[in-house]
């Protein structure tokens, strides 16, 4: 990993260091994002930073297929199920209260550390605390269904917004920390890491498909795929994904909201500083 980040500090180096809006962040944490993106600038230099919240779509390895799913956006095959989510979103609670009522944080900051608890907290987590706040049942699937529309319907009201996560505490530092820690790090049978397919081989072919690059990874999440359609059951949100990927390296997966993946949900955002939020987002 050393070597890996060395490199991307001589990226940054000889190309520049990508121009980053973001909130104040520990500048180790800030130099370390833009060595990351300026490492897939350089790789796909016809992508532009915008673009990488198409995932694979946006890449050249993809264009093949590009035209299929642009035309797949003319008539989503998402869009009920998105009008009925923003339904969900709004239907008052017995108390008159909305969902809405608790969010005052934008999508754009989160995930966030939250100083008093001492942890991450994710729009999932704040979605049901604010269920049971106003006496409602909390949600109990936290991958897919009901969760995954709700958390749809708020992070599409910001969509075209930068992402801008705060990691400007010593707890947020410690967080990011971690995430980059799973991120980086090789386990399960296969001995792959994350970065493995979505940093050394991002743009390769695995089996037909396409591996998608890291930058930008979540920022469409929660998806709607085509993969998980066939079960009628095609949304999911980002700790779905991460399941199904500790899965394909035959790792034991955690589950979802452990402390583990929303370390890692904060350091992919954290890397994807400045990438526009598009939700939902199609993927195969």
């Amino acid at each position: 990993m050393r070597k890996i980040l060395i490199s991307f500090t001589a990226l940054a180096l000889l190309y520049g260091v990508g121009s980053l809006t973001m909130a104040a962040q520990n500048p180790k944490v800030k130099q370390e994002i833009a060595n990351y993106q300026n490492y897939f600038l350089k790789r796909f230099p016809t992508v532009p930073l915008d673009a990488y919240s198409d995932g694979v779509n946006a890449l050249p390895q993809y264009a093949e297929r590009r035209a299929n799913w642009e035309m797949l956006m003319e008539f989503p095959p998402y869009e009920a199920d998105l009008e009925k989510a923003r339904g969900m979103w709004n239907k008052p609670f017995a108390n008159g209260k909305t969902l809405a009522s608790c969010f005052k944080r934008p999508a754009t900051k989160y995930p966030y550390y939250d100083e008093q608890r001492k942890e991450i907290r994710t729009i999932e987590l704040d979605i049901n605390e604010c269920l049971e706040k106003n006496g409602e049942k909390p949600i109990k699937n936290l991958k897919r269904g009901k969760m995954a529309l709700l958390v749809a319907a708020f992070r599409e009201q910001y969509n075209g917004q930068k992402w801008d996560v705060d990691i400007d505490t010593p707890g947020a530092v410690a967080a990011y920390e971690q995430g980059r820690k799973f991120y980086w790090t090789k386990r399960g049978q296969l001995n792959f890491s994350c970065a493995n397919c979505h940093v050394h081989s991002a743009g390769n072919k695995l089996r037909g498909d396409v591996l998608s690059a890291g930058l930008g990874h979540t920022t469409g999440f929660p998806v709607y795929r085509t993969k998980w359609a066939l079960a009628n059951k095609p949304w999911g949100t980002v700790h779905r994904r991460y399941d199904g990927c500790n899965r394909q390296v035959r790792a034991k997966p955690f589950k979802p909201q452990s402390r583990q993946y929303r370390a890692l949900e904060f350091y992919e955002a954290a890397i994807s500083t400045g990438v526009p939020i598009k939700v939902p987002s199609q993927r195969q």
